[in-house]
């Protein structure tokens, strides 16, 4: 098959497509595992910003009130 990228969304996909296109398919896939790879490596700052303890005085019970009742509240205007 022949796969050409038109209007890529980066100038280093234009660059890199031509050397790429015409590898085999066992190349492209450990390119792509490779990859993969790499931005779980470099991600793990980014995900980890997110970890942590939910930090809220009210209680369990009224967080889900919370929710409920906007929820109930959205439904109402969608219905509207």
């Amino acid at each position: 098959m022949d796969t050409m990228i038109v209007n890529a969304s980066s100038p280093e996909i234009n660059q890199f497509w031509p050397k790429l296109k015409d590898l085999s398919d066992d190349v492209k896939l450990e390119l792509i595992s490779l990859l993969s790879t790499s931005m779980l490596e470099s991600d793990n700052d980014w995900v980890s910003s997110f970890a942590g303890k939910w930090e809220d005085d009210r209680s369990t019970e009224e967080i889900l009130d919370d929710i409920y009742s906007a929820r109930n509240a959205h439904a109402r205007e969608v219905a509207l």
